[in-house]
């Protein structure tokens, strides 16, 4: 008999092998678990074209769950009374970390490999975002100074 194992996306325990993953209660649960990250991921990517930085306010300490690191990830980065939205979020999905997480995570649970590539980030694309919103951010206090 196999040792039991326990699965953190059905909550079980099972002890059939890796014939677990394979069930429809597994994959019905995996999709699940993709679907309700997935909003947040589109919504970072698009901040990846145009940066958007607001003032500071207490909701933008909001977290997310990554399911492929089963991690708490902060969906947006603070500098000072200043926030860049989503930048947490693609800071964590650009990460090596994470994708390394993220094909572990693949290859155990069996998930469809065409959806693997929307929770994967590049370095390059997270450098664009940096890079556009620190000119904001530039931009943002030499207008300060000007319009005191």
């Amino acid at each position: 008999m196999a040792p039991a194992q326990r699965c953190p996306l059905c909550r079980q325990t099972f002890f059939c092998g890796r014939g677990h993953v394979y069930s429809r209660k597994h994959q019905r649960q995996l999709k699940e678990a993709l679907e309700r990250l997935l909003p947040q991921v589109e919504a970072a990517r698009k901040a990846i074209r145009a940066a958007q930085v607001e003032r500071y306010v207490p909701e933008h300490e909001r977290c997310c769950w990554c399911v492929c690191c089963g991690c708490e990830v902060r969906e947006h980065l603070s500098h000072g009374n200043l926030t860049v939205l989503y930048g947490g979020l693609l800071e964590h999905l650009a990460s090596p970390e994470h994708k390394k997480a993220t094909n572990k995570f693949w290859w155990e649970n069996k998930a469809e490999v065409q959806m693997k590539e929307k929770f994967l980030v590049t370095p390059q694309d997270y450098v664009r975002l940096c890079g556009s919103s620190v000119s904001f951010f530039k931009l943002l206090q030499i207008s300060k100074k000007f319009f005191k």
